[in-house]
């Protein structure tokens, strides 16, 4: 990331101006469709960013190919970070922008890794003992990872839990290594 503060201060204020206007949820589906384009197509995003291109030029082509096709608020949006030469940001922004809405939402992403894939009865176990937990509904990604050997380490948010096999195994590593010898 180029600049988080850059990316979670413009996307503060989006979400912001789109929960005033009650307006969240198309705001954040025309930004995913937009950076799709911004991804499938380079030569546009570096039309974008290249500082050899006008102001002016940028906005009329970005006008032309989402008019009708995204928020308009987010057309303004777009405008105001070429205006502020911030478009070189765009995907950190969309990133946090996105975090922000599942907040909002009511939502909080978790990690999941293990040795072995985790059975559906005991993922269902884990989701609803953390939402309990957190307060809020839990969107969870597994992840699958032998070098744990067994175990499970659970990240959420800046929380991480290890009860791996192999973090007990590298805390006892540390723990004899300190130990005096006879």
């Amino acid at each position: 990331m180029r600049d988080r503060n850059v990316a979670v201060r413009y996307a503060q204020a989006l979400l912001d101006v789109c929960v005033e206007q009650q307006i969240v949820d198309g705001v954040s589906e025309s930004f995913d469709g937009m950076m799709s384009a911004l991804v499938g197509f380079p030569g546009l995003r570096i039309f974008l960013e290249s500082p050899q291109v006008r102001t002016e030029e940028k906005k009329e082509l970005l006008r032309k190919v989402l008019s009708g096709q995204v928020e308009p608020l987010l057309l303004d949006y777009i405008d105001l970070l070429i205006d502020k030469d911030r478009l070189i940001h765009i995907g950190d922004i969309h990133e946090e922008f996105q975090t922000l809405v599942e907040t909002h939402r009511g939502l909080q992403r978790a990690t999941v890794v293990t040795a072995i894939p985790i059975p559906d009865d005991l993922e269902a176990q884990l989701v609803s003992r953390l939402e309990a937990r957190i307060e809020r509904k839990v969107i969870l990604t597994k992840k699958v990872d032998p070098s744990v050997i067994g175990g499970v380490r659970v990240t959420v948010g800046d929380f991480i839990l290890d009860g791996t096999v192999r973090a007990g195994l590298d805390e006892l590593r540390a723990t004899l290594e300190k130990a005096p010898l006879r």
